[in-house]
């Protein structure tokens, strides 16, 4: 039971938006879809179809992203939460999400699956992945940008070389108030998210290379070996 609780504790920090799936052939944004997500939204909220088409393209362009992170939470008492570590991630929908302080963790996807590595208590949870599986970011960038900026109103505000895109639930959402996506000199840089509870969550990328080679072999855990070396391993994917 020990083993099972910190993971528990961990993964409503990861699984925070609701995030179609990637198709197998990438697509561009068609005008007609983000017209829809402007027809949609209330007129109390503003929304940009010139900054949503915008994202949209830089986004989509992301076929590889490698990058050092830093994500700070903020539940709405004040209490905060630090943690490091590194991201890989590669169209469509796999990613590396590798936490290494405060403590260690690695949540990995694809082929529709999702593995949460637990090297501390030597435990791998196995998940289908679903339209809600996977760390905030990761998501963000490798799943269906022109399906997801449907639902939301965005605007774009220029801060010097940074250049930031907010975007709004067209209606009333229990995920998120508003989530922004900065971008400096073109290179994806920081998201922040505020939730519907009152939290807030920051993530600093440093060292970003984009469309890069990246090697499969770190989306491939080998259960195997993980075994081997003592791991538990808990299949939850056909459930």
């Amino acid at each position: 039971m020990m083993k099972i609780t910190r993971l528990l504790a961990v993964l409503p920090l990861f699984f925070a938006i609701s995030m179609p799936v990637w198709p197998a052939e990438q697509e561009l944004v068609h005008p007609s879809m983000l017209a829809k997500a402007e027809s949609s939204t209330p007129a109390s909220i503003k929304h940009d179809k010139r900054a949503a088409e915008e994202l949209a393209k830089k986004l989509q362009a992301m076929n590889t992203v490698s990058a050092n992170f830093s994500q700070s939470t903020m539940d709405k008492s004040g209490r905060s939460k630090v943690e490091k570590g590194s991201m890989q991630l590669k169209r469509p929908n796999q990613f590396r999400w590798n936490i290494t302080s405060p403590f260690n963790q690695e949540i990995i996807a694809k082929d529709g699956k999702l593995w949460m590595l637990d090297p501390d208590f030597k435990q791998v949870v196995i998940k289908k992945q679903d339209n809600q599986s996977g760390p905030t970011a990761v998501q963000l960038l490798s799943g269906d940008a022109s399906e997801f900026l449907m639902e939301y109103a965005v605007t774009r505000m220029n801060y010097g070389p940074e250049v930031v895109y907010t975007l709004r639930p067209g209606k009333a959402s229990d995920l998120f108030e508003s989530l922004e996506i900065h971008f400096s000199s073109d290179e994806i840089s920081v998201i922040t998210i505020v939730d519907s509870l009152g939290g807030k969550r920051r993530i600093d990328f440093t060292g970003v290379n984009l469309n890069q080679p990246v090697d499969n072999k770190l989306f491939e855990p080998d259960l195997q070996q993980l075994e081997k070396a003592g791991f538990d391993i808990i299949d939850e994917s056909r459930v």
